[in-house]
């Protein structure tokens, strides 16, 4: 009986057993699971690999994109930058270096021991004063500069100084700021690049949209702002580089010099080379434009006589 128990048994243990067709079914997944499987061999690996060596290449190409452009914003932003008391500013003046004596700011050219110009704050009393014990030959009013600006020339006659170009600009309704240049330690083109491209911190500037001329020392012919000197020499020719030069620019510049003034008639020339004589006869300027350099040749009829 016990027997015959265990042979009903195994019958029916038979029966729970897989068909053929049930077989090959369970065969087939296995080989598709096996087939899907990721495999530990060595190209996954290396396709891993790529993959870290495509994520490195990206973030040193773009950590060097970022350096370039940190490293390029200095260069666009020319402006140097200063501190007098409370207040910052800055310019497009290069190679210039400010040092803290007592209530003002001495400027000097870079690796220069003597002091070119001053930067102070005074009141409106101490500024009346300064003009009135000051031999003062010229008070002008710059239109269309960065801020409300009134400039005084100053009759130096110092062994190393001519003249000294004064600066006020308002801050508050009690106090202005001071800024004084000697010449010839710094050239005429310098003084009024760096005041043309002032800004003064928490002071919004205006920026004019057309150019903008002056004229040097007690000279009578205007000159662009936008000048920055090559070669000034005794020999009667100034060489500068002009950062608004252009053909037309060349031009607009020649018709200023004609109807701004009636001091000036036009002598001679075409093109980017004209020649312009003072209606008095004392003097006779050639002004010439190649690429970005102007240039000015002077002729002074009555002296070579």
């Amino acid at each position: 009986m016990v027997n015959k128990h265990f042979e009903e048994k195994w019958e029916l243990l038979k029966q729970l057993g897989s068909t053929d067709t049930q077989k090959d079914v369970i065969r087939k997944r296995i080989q598709e699971s096996i087939h899907r499987r990721p495999s530990k061999t060595s190209p996954i690996k290396f396709h891993q690999w790529k993959n870290i060596i495509a994520t490195s290449l990206l973030i040193v190409i773009f950590g060097g994109f970022l350096f370039m452009v940190m490293d390029e914003n200095p260069k666009k932003n020319d402006f140097s930058n200063y501190t007098i008391d409370y207040y910052s500013f800055s310019w497009k003046l290069e190679d210039v270096t400010g040092k803290k004596t007592g209530d003002s700011l001495e400027l000097y050219h870079k690796n220069e021991p003597i002091p070119f110009g001053t930067v102070n704050e005074v009141t409106e009393n101490e500024m009346n004063t300064i003009i009135k014990s000051k031999p003062m030959f010229v008070n002008k009013e710059l239109e269309h500069f960065p801020y409300k600006t009134v400039m005084y020339i100053e009759h130096v006659k110092m062994q190393d100084v001519g003249i000294r170009y004064y600066f006020f600009i308002p801050l508050t309704k009690e106090k202005w700021i001071q800024y004084t240049f000697d010449y010839p330690k710094i050239e005429y083109a310098d003084i009024f690049q760096a005041m043309s491209s002032l800004e003064l911190k928490g002071k919004k500037p205006y920026h004019h949209d057309e150019a903008l001329y002056v004229t040097h020392g007690y000279g009578s012919m205007i000159y662009p702002v936008d000048l920055e000197p090559i070669s000034v020499t005794s020999n009667k020719i100034e060489v500068y580089r002009w950062r608004g030069a252009s053909t037309k620019a060349y031009n607009q510049y020649l018709e200023k010099i004609l109807h701004s003034d009636s001091k000036w008639q036009k002598e001679s020339g075409e093109g980017l080379s004209n020649t312009f004589a003072s209606v008095n006869g004392h003097e006779v300027i050639t002004i010439s434009l190649n690429g970005n350099e102007l240039t000015y040749e002077y002729f002074y009829p009555n002296q070579d006589e």
